[in-house]
């Protein structure tokens, strides 16, 4: 029995259109599904997976528009759909029946699944489930979920922080009044950090799952349950109240719990009680009918995420390497578009994206073996490889592979002199600490949009001012800017390692060096080599089809 939690993707192909699930997986036994709460994802699941997994095959999926999940194509998403979704995901999985375990939104899900597919669900345990008078649900219809949209000024964070730190305080957040206080204390800014942040990977999605919970009247279904149902609450849990509202069916247990730890050891013995359903082997993700699909490689550091279009038959694909601190999402503009022209195949560095984030080696030495492995895996034998801004990433998977590398392709390479290495290493990749007040999101959103101002970022006087059309469409900094803060403490090593690295890289292979033409690294030390070099677009949408005559 393993406790080991693999990330996995999965296509499917259904009533919502072509999507793909991202969903999290281990143990062994009966297979149970778990559903998390809005607005977050799988992940806030993985303490649980390894408490459980000597009992149960666990499946964790993101909520469709959540996490990594792709949004349901639905013009108002409700709880029924998101349980038809569940239902396409167990089919693409070839699971038949299961048993659910559900935390506040995921909770509902699970009654709508067990409600609307009796004979695919074996038994639910539902921790903290929400009832609302009329009057409760126009107040959260007009007041609760307003559109998170970014920000020229990166107010929009500013505004996220309070609302994590608010809902703390007041239940519903909005509602500023005496009966509305609770008595919690302020989480950790760690704490507000990570439930920030997945709210930022959501987007304006994270009202769809989370606003279809409020609507969904489970209180009407509870007493058709015909599976068997436990509905259980902490006693710290304010939704705790509502199962006084419930009216339970025969085969439903409804009761509250004195804390977290007794609902959840209530919910584990109930599941397994009657879940009877075998253990089943997970099918491999299918590729897409178009475009990129997204998969999981494991390899030697852990799960890396790759999106591809092109299979191990496929001759010389593109392999595109994002820039430090970014993730396939940064460069849709570029990815997407190229797709249309080319096999091609993005890997997300380790620490990076969705790729896994606890290395256990010198980071440079991870890149260059979850690269090494992926190309194996997916038995590649000769690509052109494409890296943007820091080629000493991969200086040593380069000069191990130049056989096997047909074209180098640099965009925007970082090719500076030891001095300014240093200098960036000392003013350019500050350790941004999480603070109460929540000021380290603005940090990185203006350092994100000062890089497409100035070089380097910080250099903010005339003399920094980059002669080019700005690239500051604000949802394009919003992707940036998240992955950033996800890639955690990853980003500076890497910057620190990649930067020291080209200064001893030597690079004799086929290679082209992309820039835009007034771009102030354009007159960098690269001209002293023989590197052909080709003109980018100052528009970074038009970049495709710049590189489309190279590649």
């Amino acid at each position: 029995m393993s406790s080991k939690i693999k990330t996995k993707f999965q296509t499917i192909k259904g009533k919502f259109g072509e999507r793909q699930v991202r969903y999290l997986t281990a143990g062994s036994g009966p297979v149970i599904f778990l559903l998390h709460q809005s607005p977050k994802s799988a992940d806030e699941y993985k303490p649980l997976m390894e408490m459980w997994s000597n009992d149960f095959l666990m499946i964790a999926p993101d909520t469709p528009g959540f996490g990594a999940s792709d949004p349901l194509e639905s013009q108002k998403v409700t709880i029924e759909e998101i349980a038809e979704a569940t239902i396409e995901l167990a089919d693409a999985l070839g699971i038949d029946r299961f048993g659910l375990y559900g935390f506040h939104t995921g909770a509902i899900i699970s009654i709508a699944l067990a409600h609307q597919f009796s004979d695919r669900v074996e038994a639910i345990s539902c921790n903290g489930v929400l009832v609302l008078t009329d009057d409760e649900l126009e107040k959260i219809r007009a007041e609760y979920l307003p559109p998170f949209e970014p920000h020229w000024d990166g107010g929009h964070l500013s505004w996220l922080w309070s609302r994590m730190r608010e809902q703390l305080i007041f239940f519903p957040w909005h509602e500023r009044t005496l009966d509305a206080r609770m008595e919690f204390s302020i989480s950790d800014p760690s704490i507000l950090h990570e439930n920030a942040v997945e709210v930022m990977r959501a987007g304006d999605n994270y009202r769809s799952a989370y606003g279809a919970a409020f609507e969904y009247r489970l209180e009407q279904f509870v007493p058709e349950l015909q599976v068997p149902a436990l509905i259980t609450a902490g006693e710290w849990d304010p939704l705790c109240k509502c199962l006084e509202d419930l009216t339970p069916s025969a085969s439903t247990l409804v009761e509250s719990s004195k804390d977290q730890d007794q609902a959840l050891e209530k919910s584990r013995a109930h599941l397994l009680n009657h879940s009877k359903n075998i253990s089943v082997d997970l099918p491999e993700c299918i590729l897409k009918s178009d475009g990129l699909t997204k998969i999981f490689i494991e390899t030697a550091v852990g799960d890396i995420c790759v999106q591809k279009k092109c299979d191990g038959s496929d001759q010389n694909p593109l392999v595109i390497i994002p820039p430090i601190g970014g993730s396939s999402k940064t460069i849709q503009y570029l990815s997407n578009e190229l797709s249309k022209y080319t096999n091609l195949m993005v890997i997300e560095l380790p620490g990076h994206g969705e790729s896994v984030k606890d290395l256990n080696k010198p980071i440079l030495d991870a890149f260059k073996q979850a690269v090494s492995d992926v190309i194996s895996d997916q038995n590649i034998k000769d690509f052109s490889l494409a890296i943007i801004n820091h080629h000493g990433c991969l200086s040593q998977f380069i000069n191990e592979n130049k056989n096997r590398i047909d074209h180098l392709i640099l965009i925007e390479p970082w090719l500076l002199d030891k001095a300014s290495i240093e200098e960036y290493i000392e003013k350019g990749l500050p350790e941004i600490e999480k603070e109460w007040h929540g000021g380290h999101l603005n940090q990185y959103w203006h350092m994100v949009r000062d890089s497409k101002l100035f070089w380097p970022w910080y250099n903010t006087v005339i003399d920094g001012i980059m002669d080019l059309k700005p690239q500051l469409d604000e949802g394009q900094l919003q992707d940036e800017v998240t992955e950033l803060i996800r890639s955690e403490s990853n980003w500076r090593s890497a910057m620190i390692n990649s930067l020291n690295a080209s200064l001893e890289s030597k690079i004799d292979l086929k290679t082209t060096v992309c820039f835009r033409q007034n771009h102030p690294l354009s007159q960098s030390q690269y001209q002293k080599n023989d590197f052909s070099e080709l003109q980018l677009d100052d528009e970074i949408k038009n970049w495709a089809k710049n590189l489309k005559s190279i590649v």
